[in-house]
């Protein structure tokens, strides 16, 4: 190992740590910034006969030098949690570039507190060019202690908001409240269960967006949270989960991007960096929420994100072309920075009949570049608390699980970067084409159902549908040779497949 350290700040120091940590080659390996510099998180690897020299735009893009540099000369590619993998060596035949195609990509959590996931997700998302994560205010105040060290050595940027709002007007009055009490009314929510928190702290997105007062407590408080750590580098609150139509939507839209350029001038006016953006999301599968109309964009920035799609297509039924029409106009309405937000990982909308999805998000990602998006995040979300009271359950691992579509998704942001042919042998890669085909069915069904899932089968007027689509997804499991690392999640989903077809034969 010949390492020669020479480093400017902590992450950089903590790319050299990975270097000597994972790094057994003979060659000195320098690191060096690109000078002119380039665009966001490039970089390149060159070899010479005695060395390497990896060069970054920026200390994060060189970290991801030294991970793509372990990968190409050591075989080490990390795909799954806690764990590396061994891959043939493939060596560097020449200079090897390294660039994004979007320079936003990140994972969401709303209300996950598990801290050693969370950092093994900050890990093995950096290790693959992931640049942000995205917590709502409440739960960062319950990780951020345990997760700033990890987030600051890698450079990672952090946004907040997500549906906070309850939140944050209690703290700006003054009332004693946990992220924890928070986090767990977030998740009653979605099972329409009240919580302490929740019935104290009820809110109506147009009695906020109409009180001034109200408003301008929020703000101070989202102000003092920036001020208070440098690595929060964007704000994307949300209203509350509740749709709206007609004239309310309208004036709810208008109401709702006037606060978040409100937002934007109390950060730049207290001297702080940090971005605005507002959603845009169909909230109770409200296309009045959606779509632009005649409404007039924002000076924030864009987070498009359209619930319900059918994962199966790309977007192909009436309903998702409505809404990809939807994000083309936005797209094309606005200068500002837009992303879109994905439900890769996310096991309420996708539920326990939890697809793999490699090749929809392959697409995607190449269309969203192509419609001119910017960034792309990806929503992660574990169990719904019900199906994880069920005992078929008991074995069901969603983080490994859902680990699956988040790698393909990371590793797609980068130009020329392969995931499936490592993460599965030949046989394994046939299967998992297969299940996509077959379990991403499953998401068909949300908006019908919204906002109950297959899973729980309360809808009789699709019982023979459903059932049908059921026993398809028998047979697929029934007939497969397994191989990890799909033989516990394919055995987790027979479990799941056989409790919810028994659960539509009853209805």
């Amino acid at each position: 190992m010949n390492i020669q350290p020479d480093y400017k700040n902590e992450i950089e120091q903590f790319a050299f740590e990975e270097l000597e940590r994972f790094y057994t080659g003979d060659k000195r390996v320098m690191l060096e910034r690109f000078n002119p510099s380039r665009n966001g998180d490039e970089f390149e690897i060159v070899q010479t006969e005695n060395h390497y020299v990896i060069r970054g735009n920026t200390s994060r893009a060189l970290l991801y030098g030294v991970y793509k540099l372990i990968e190409k000369v050591e075989g080490l590619i990390f795909l799954e949690l806690e764990k590396e993998r061994k891959i043939a060596i493939q060596g560097l035949t020449s200079t090897y570039e390294g660039k994004p195609k979007f320079s936003r990509r990140g994972n969401v959590f709303e209300t996950i507190d598990d801290i050693p996931f969370l950092k093994d997700m900050l890990d093995v998302g950096t290790k693959n060019g992931l640049n942000e994560v995205f917590f709502t205010f409440f739960l960062w105040d319950e990780v951020k202690d345990a997760l700033l060290p990890e987030i600051k050595k890698r450079g990672i940027d952090v946004t907040l908001g997500g549906h906070s709002l309850r939140y944050l007007l209690a703290k700006a009055k003054g009332v004693t409240v946990s992220g924890k009490a928070a986090a767990d009314g977030a998740v009653n929510d979605l099972v329409g269960e009240e919580t302490e928190f929740t019935s104290a702290n009820a809110l109506k997105n147009q009695d906020f967006l109409q009180d001034e007062k109200a408003q301008q407590y929020v703000i101070d408080v989202i102000v003092s949270y920036c001020e208070a750590e440098p690595v929060i580098r964007r704000i994307s609150l949300w209203p509350e989960d509740v749709g709206a139509k007609g004239e309310e939507a309208k004036l709810f839209l208008t109401q709702y991007m006037t606060f978040t350029e409100k937002l934007q001038q109390a950060l730049a006016g207290a001297g702080l960096q940090v971005e605005v953006e507002h959603i845009v999301y169909n909230a109770g599968l409200s296309w009045e929420m959606l779509e632009r109309k005649e409404q007039q964009v924002s000076s924030a920035n864009v987070l498009y994100a359209y619930w319900g799609r059918n994962y199966s297509q790309s977007y192909a039924s009436q309903r998702d072309q409505r809404a990809w029409e939807s994000l083309m106009d936005w797209r094309s309405s606005t200068d500002k920075q837009f992303t879109v937000f994905e439900y890769y990982s996310d096991h309420f909308m996708l539920s326990e009949l939890f697809p793999l999805l490699f090749k929809r998000i392959a697409t995607d990602i190449e269309n969203y570049k192509e419609a001119g998006c910017d960034g792309m995040v990806n929503l992660v979300v574990p169990l719904h608390k019900v199906a994880k009271a069920q005992p078929h359950m008991d074995q069901y691992d969603y983080q490994q699980y859902q680990q699956f579509n988040n790698i393909v998704f990371a590793r797609s942001l980068w130009e020329d970067v392969e995931t499936v042919p490592h993460l599965l042998s030949p046989a394994m890669q046939q299967l998992a084409e297969k299940i996509e085909q077959v379990f991403a069915q499953n998401s068909q069904y949300n908006a019908i159902f919204f906002p109950s899932r297959v899973v729980e089968a309360k809808n009789p007027e699709v019982k023979l549908d459903v059932l049908e689509l059921l026993k398809k997804m028998e047979h697929l499991l029934q007939q497969a040779q397994l191989e990890e690392p799909l033989q516990h999640y394919v055995e987790s989903l027979q479990r799941v497949v056989q409790a919810t077809k028994l659960r539509w034969e009853a209805l």
